[in-house]
């Protein structure tokens, strides 16, 4: 049988289409995702069949993340930046984390960049990490599960990022936050939830074995009694915090930063 071809329109027809199903019915698949099976099956068979494949591996300069970093490192040309400080770093739920806010009584250094997958952390630890010297460094980044990554993949890069600030700073304190669930999970691909649930446990076993090395659980406050998700505590995109989901994680990174600092 002869293979059917996707066009690049066929395939952004159905992209586009899509996006916007989903997202005028976003909220009412999480409330009621059992009426959406039959549909979710079938945009999960079709992500599939319109997904671009290639028999080579590159990897890409990502041109939006390199101005980011240019300019914390424009910033910090300008700037002293504290010592002792806790760093933040990671990705978008970084990014958009309003960390001197939330914990005043700190020296804090947030280096956030939405979209930035952990290869890319590690490719600019130097810039990102190295240089501030933190007391605790906290890291969150759920890129690589959205990006289609294995959790055992996904966990594989943690541990090297982990080994890398070992090496440099073997006294301090890393803080492994949980990968969130969020209403756009099943939306981005088949299985989004579950890997970020299973790469989530192995971070957590990883951090048992290790010395200053804790996981922390933001995703649990973030579910019902039930296991639903919270629909109020994400911006319009449902996948992005609000104040209301950063109010959840605030006191439990308050708690742990305290017991570390015994302030």
């Amino acid at each position: 049988m002869k293979k059917e071809v996707v066009t690049d329109a066929v395939r952004n027809s159905f992209y586009k289409e899509s996006r916007t199903y989903w997202k005028d019915h976003k909220l009412d698949y999480n409330l009621h995702p059992e009426k959406y099976k039959k549909a979710m099956s079938l945009f999960h068979k079709n992500q599939d069949k319109f997904r671009k494949t290639s028999n080579t591996i590159s990897i890409k300069r990502n041109d939006r993340i390199e101005k980011a970093v240019a300019n914390f490192q424009n910033f910090d040309d300008k700037n002293s930046f504290p010592e002792n400080s806790i760093l933040f770093v990671g990705s978008s739920s970084i990014a958009g984390w309003k960390t001197s806010i939330s914990f005043p009584n700190f020296s804090v250094i947030n280096r956030g960049i939405g979209g930035m997958n952990m290869h890319e952390i590690i490719f600019h630890y130097n810039a990102l990490i190295k240089k501030y010297n933190p007391s605790i460094i906290a890291i969150y980044c759920d890129i690589d599960i959205e990006q289609g990554k294995a959790p055992e993949e996904a966990v594989v890069v943690f541990k090297k990022l982990v080994e890398k600030i070992k090496a440099d700073f073997p006294k301090t304190p890393i803080l492994l936050l949980s990968m969130k669930p969020v209403m756009v999970d099943d939306f981005i691909g088949k299985d989004i939830r579950k890997n970020k649930a299973i790469a989530n446990k192995e971070l957590l076993d990883f951090s048992k074995k290790e010395k200053n090395v804790y996981f922390i659980d933001l995703a649990t406050l973030m579910l019902h009694a039930d296991g639903t998700l919270k629909t109020d505590i994400f911006i319009q995109d449902g996948m992005h915090l609000n104040k209301l989901g950063y109010e959840i994680w605030n006191p439990i990174m308050r708690k742990k930063i305290l017991e570390l600092t015994n302030k």
